[in-house]
């Protein structure tokens, strides 16, 4: 029976959505420590009061079971991957934040199992907190001192910390503001609501400046044409807001103090105080707009005709849209142009980037993954190692830490295993999700249609940017497939044989996960006392602290490399040698372990050691700082030959 304390799995839910939208410390793992730790704890105690028969559980059908053992065989592949990484470090990282995400996926899962209409509220929450992330992502443009960098980078980013995965979000608002703007069972004043969200959406999305953004958006938005019948309403919302978001958002790219990096904090302020009160003066007209269309739509009460009417509308949108392509692609020279604008590398600036095709170097960093993989089909380079596997390959100097697309980077760094495992995940999750939006009616089907849309658009966002990598897109991602493969499946209390033998499992995996996340985040804390106790001349207690550190994850470096500044600093040479080497035999694939070794040996004379080390890292990487002329690889080699003194340089 569903009782007020069902209302605990919705309201961890809640608290850890709006951290992780809020607070998730874009690529940083600090942050996501502490979401993780909460996330994995509520997850699996959730299960584990599931299994022992004291709350109702939802128990998916074979494609949830199967879309939940998939994802929980990656995550742990991932974790395999860490015996022969080449970076073993970023892949136990890798480890915990799949953890942390099938952790949602849990919650979600309780959430669906615990209140009525999990649907209708999740999404009326969820659309409450996209509005919270939109605006205050814009008011970063009005009042550019809210966030860092305000004045100095233009495009969108906060609070997510990244322009595409604010851009993710934004898509991901669009079919709940419809939602919201559709549902007839709600004061007309609400469903205004629903408009504004879809207007200021559609601002912040323009002004992020993503195009793959602006894409999964545009097939959000079809999604839910297609899977709903709400058509006319639909198409009126987004009359009402497209339009004058577009006017906004176009006006506003002709404002250099609004769009172009590296303007005063003066014109920034002052561009900021003119959008403030565009958007406003706008977002009214929008509101006057969506109650004028609302009383409007309701005169058709012949349901034939507005179906006649949403008829004819879509397919005059989709005639505009098929002339608009054939005129874009006559004037632009075709489908073959499109693809060398695509193939064609360099970064593409704020103004015209919304008007090129070019990948902005991801078919480059898509070639590298593919030359990886080819390297070890099998099980790759390690999970999150293509930082380092990709610079043996890479032509160019760009810098990047993976390839911009989850598919090619499973293959890169986990093999055809790990693809193989993610892929059928994603696929059984995907039929899974369909068949439960399927099996609803009503307010619910629509509600659920709206949160459905959330897996594919992330899905087809992945392959082109890092989602993987922003627990504040991830979180909420998860949490809704977990909660609809809940809703297709069957809600009820169960008890399994043995349970104390499964409570046991149960306990011990959460502490497995507890360990796994809290180790490598308690070493990283004692390097940095490592590195503060150096700075105060405390070397004794500075060794202390980088052996603890190492102790607590053995398989990073960087307690090796802080344990190496210690005894460098006393000095003593020999010691900080053997410490840069064992940190190459740790990570023998890693050409900055070498680096620091030759660079080290170099300014001590060795120059024969430090000529080896050297040259092993330009093998390993010749764009890095080996390879660069009259660079440290240069100065070791003319010391060999006598033609020069080395200069110790850090």
């Amino acid at each position: 029976m569903r009782t007020a304390a069902g209302l605990l799995p919705l309201s961890a839910a809640a608290v850890l959505v709006t951290v992780s939208l809020f607070f998730g410390g874009s690529l940083s793992d600090s942050r996501l420590f502490w979401i993780g730790i909460f996330t994995v704890a509520v997850g699996l105690g959730f299960l584990a009061a599931g299994l022992a028969g004291l709350v109702p559980v939802a128990v998916p059908g074979r494609a949830g079971l199967a879309a939940f053992a998939l994802l929980t065989a990656f995550v742990c592949w991932n974790g395999v991957t860490m015996i022969w990484s080449i970076a073993p470090d970023l892949s136990w990282a890798y480890l915990n934040r799949g953890a942390v995400y099938l952790g949602f996926a849990l919650v979600g899962l309780a959430v669906a199992a615990s209140v009525r209409t999990p649907a209708r509220i999740v999404a009326s929450g969820l659309a409450l907190l996209l509005f919270g992330v939109v605006g205050w992502a814009l008011l970063g443009k009005v009042f550019p001192s809210l966030f860092p960098d305000g004045a100095r980078i233009a495009r969108l980013r906060n609070p997510i910390g990244y322009w595409n995965a604010l851009a993710l979000a934004c898509a991901l608002a669009l079919p709940l503001g419809l939602w919201i703007a559709t549902r007839r069972a709600w004061r007309r004043e609400v469903r205004a609501g629903g408009a504004v969200l879809l207007y200021l959406a559609f601002v912040a999305l323009v002004l992020t400046y993503s195009r793959a953004g602006i894409v999964v958006a545009a097939v959000a938005v079809l999604l839910w044409l297609a899977l709903v019948p709400a058509r006319l309403e639909s198409f009126g919302a987004l009359l009402v807001s497209l339009v004058p978001a577009a006017a906004v958002a176009g006006w506003a790219s002709t404002r250099h103090a609004l769009v172009d990096d590296g303007q005063s904090f003066a014109a920034r302020r002052a561009g900021g105080a003119w959008f403030g009160l565009v958007t406003v003066l706008v977002g009214v007209g929008v509101v006057a707009a969506a109650l004028w269309a609302d009383g409007l739509d309701r005169r058709f009460a012949d349901l034939s005709a507005r179906r006649l009417w949403a008829r004819r509308i879509g397919i005059a949108i989709g005639a505009v849209a098929v002339a608009g392509v054939i005129g874009v692609s006559a004037a632009s020279g075709g489908p073959g142009a499109w693809l060398r604008d695509f193939r064609g590398g360099g970064e593409v600036a704020n103004s015209p980037r919304l008007g090129t095709l070019s990948s902005n170097n991801r078919w480059e960093w898509w070639k590298e993954a593919w030359k990886v993989f080819e390297e070890k089909p099998i099980g790759g380079k390690g999970a999150a190692s293509f930082v380092y596997a990709r610079r043996r390959v890479q032509k160019g100097s760009t810098v990047t830490n993976e390839p911009h697309n989850i598919a090619l980077q499973a293959l890169a760094e986990t093999g055809i295993v790990g693809f193989l495992l993610g892929l059928g995940a994603a696929v059984a999750a995907l039929v899974a999700i369909a068949l439960a939006v399927r099996r609803l009616r009503g307010e619910e089907r629509a509600a659920a249609a709206a949160l459905a849309i959330a897996v594919p658009a992330f899905l087809l966002h992945a392959l082109v940017d890092i989602d993987w990598d922003f627990v504040a897109v991830c979180a909420p991602v998860f949490l809704l497939g977990g909660l609809l493969i809940g809703i297709g499946g069957d809600v009820r209390t169960v008890r399994v044989p043995l349970r104390t033998l499964a409570a046991v499992g149960l306990a011990a995996l959460v502490l497995a996960a507890v360990y796994s996340l809290t180790a490598p985040w308690l070493a990283a804390n004692r390097v940095n006392d490592a590195y503060s106790a150096i700075f105060a001349g405390d070397l004794r207690g500075a060794a202390g602290d980088a052996r603890d550190a190492a102790s607590l994850d053995p398989l990073s470096i960087q307690p090796i490399w802080a344990l190496a500044t210690a005894y460098a600093a006393l000095p003593d040479v020999g010691g900080a040698v053997r410490q840069y080497r064992r940190a190459t035999r740790q990570q023998p694939e890693n050409p900055d372990t070498w680096i620091a070794l030759g660079q080290y040996e170099l300014c001590h004379g060795n120059v024969f050691d430090a000529y080896r080390a050297l040259n092993q890292a330009y093998t390993l990487d010749p764009f890095g700082p080996a390879g660069m002329p009259g660079g440290l690889l240069d100065q070791a080699r003319n010391a060999v030959e006598k033609r020069g003194t080395p200069s110790c340089r850090r």
